[in-house]
C-alpha cells in the first residue's frame, strides 16, 4: 500500500552517504518539520471552527454560509459575527453595565423595515389568517414614499409581522400562542385590548422558539452589540451614535452636531420628519440608521439591568409591563441617539417615531 500523500520521504540516495549521527540529525529535522505542518493544519482547523456559530438547535453555520442563506431573504440582511462576550450598557448612560457571556451569530436587517416591505408582507398575511391592530404608515405621517420606515405600529404588530414574513418566505416562525411549536399555534393576531396581555402565550408574552430560523425582534443585547460593533472583540463607546467616527480626537468627546450629522437623522437635521432609509453613513457592519430616523422595537421588557455576568444569548427578564425601544428618532436630541440608551413603550403603543428592524438565525 502506498503511504498517505502527507508523509514526506527523503530519497535513500541522500541518506546513504551520511554518517549515522548525520542521519539522526536529518531525521530529527524532518520530524520537526512534520510536527510544524501538523500544528499549522490544526491551527487552520481552529480558525474554521471559530468561524462557525452554533444555535440552540445544535446546528452550525459558517459566516460564509450565513451570507449565502440570507441572500434571497425578503429583507436585505447583514451577518453579525459571534461575540465571545459583550458588555451591555455604559457608565453614565445605562447601568449597571452587564456582561453577556456570549452572543451567537445572527443576521440583522440592513435597514429599518420600509413601508413597502411592511405592506407587501401584510397584504399576504391578511389573506392567510393574520390580523393587525394597526395598518402602518409611510414614515412619520403617511404622506411619504415606500422607502421611508414604517411607523405607527405597535410591538405586537411587529412580532406578528415577523411571523408572517417567515411563513411567506418558507421559514419557521418564532412566536407562538402555545408551548408547542406547530403551525396551528403560530401567533397571528394583534387585535386585542389596549391593556396588558401577559399571560403565558398571550400576545404580550408569547412562547418563543429561539432555535427557529424565522424573523424576530432582536434582544437588547443583540441590538446594542450590532449598533456598537467596531471589529471582533472591539465595541464603540456607548455614549456615541452607531457608526460614530471621532473627527476631533483632541477633545475626547462625541461632538454634536459634527459627529452625529453624518450617521443619523435627528432633531437638528431632520426637519421634523423621517427620511428614506439608508441615506446616512452605515456603521462598521454596514447597517444603516441604527441611530436616528425611527426608534426600533426590541424583544426585552424594560427592567433595570441585572449587572454582573449573564448567560449566553441573554434575552432580558421574563416579566414586565413595557418593552424596550432603541436608537432614537428624527424627533430626538443627540443624547437619545447614543448606542447604550434605552427607552420604552407599552406593547400596544403605536407612535409615529417608532418602527422596527428584524433579525434571524439562518
Amino acid at each position: 500500500m502506498n503511504p498517505p500523500s502527507s508523509v514526506f520521504r527523503l530519497p535513500s540516495s541522500v541518506l546513504c552517504p551520511l554518517s549515522s549521527a548525520m542521519r539522526r540529525l536529518v531525521l530529527a529535522f524532518l520530524c520537526a518539520c512534520l510536527c510544524l505542518t501538523a500544528a499549522c493544519t490544526s491551527w487552520n482547523h481552529f480558525w474554521e471552527e471559530a468561524d462557525k456559530k452554533s444555535d440552540n438547535s445544535g446546528s452550525t453555520t459558517t459566516t460564509a454560509d450565513c451570507a449565502t442563506q440570507v441572500a434571497s431573504d425578503t429583507l436585505a440582511m447583514v451577518c453579525v459575527p459571534t461575540a465571545s462576550s459583550f458588555a451591555m450598557g455604559y457608565i453614565g448612560v445605562a447601568t449597571p453595565v452587564t456582561t453577556i457571556l456570549s452572543i451567537t451569530a445572527f443576521s440583522m436587517a440592513k435597514y429599518e423595515v420600509q413601508y413597502g416591505d411592511w405592506f407587501t408582507v401584510k397584504t399576504w398575511a391578511t389573506s392567510n389568517g393574520y390580523t393587525f391592530a394597526n395598518p402602518g404608515v409611510q414614515g412619520d405621517n403617511g404622506a411619504h414614499t415606500n422607502q421611508h420606515p414604517v411607523t405607527t405600529i405597535n410591538w405586537r404588530d411587529a412580532i406578528v409581522w415577523c411571523n408572517a414574513a417567515s411563513e411567506k418566505q418558507g421559514l419557521t416562525p418564532v412566536y407562538y400562542s402555545l408551548n408547542s411549536f406547530i403551525t396551528a399555534n403560530v401567533l397571528r393576531d394583534t387585535t386585542t385590548l389596549n391593556s396588558p396581555q401577559t399571560g403565558s402565550g398571550q400576545v404580550d408574552n408569547p412562547y418563543v422558539n429561539w432555535s427557529a430560523n424565522g424573523y424576530r425582534l432582536p434582544t437588547e443585547a443583540e441590538w446594542e452589540y450590532a449598533a456598537r460593533y467596531v471589529s471582533a472583540g472591539v465595541s464603540m463607546r456607548g455614549d456615541a451614535p452607531s457608526g460614530w467616527q471621532d473627527t476631533n480626537t483632541a477633545n475626547g468627546l462625541v461632538d454634536d452636531p459634527g459627529e452625529y450629522d453624518p450617521v443619523a437623522w435627528y432633531t437638528p437635521n431632520s426637519s421634523s420628519a423621517t427620511h428614506p432609509v439608508g441615506q446616512k453613513t452605515a456603521n462598521a457592519l454596514d447597517i444603516y440608521d441604527m441611530s436616528g430616523n425611527v426608534w426600533e422595537w426590541t424583544w426585552d421588557w424594560n427592567v433595570a439591568y441585572p449587572g454582573g455576568t449573564q448567560v449566553s444569548d441573554y434575552a432580558g427578564p421574563t416579566t414586565g409591563t413595557i418593552r424596550v425601544i432603541r436608537g432614537g428618532s428624527f424627533n430626538n436630541p443627540a443624547t437619545d441617539l447614543r448606542g447604550a440608551v434605552r427607552f420604552s413603550n407599552v406593547p400596544w403603543g403605536a407612535d409615529s417615531s417608532i418602527g422596527f428592524r428584524p433579525v434571524r438565525r439562518p
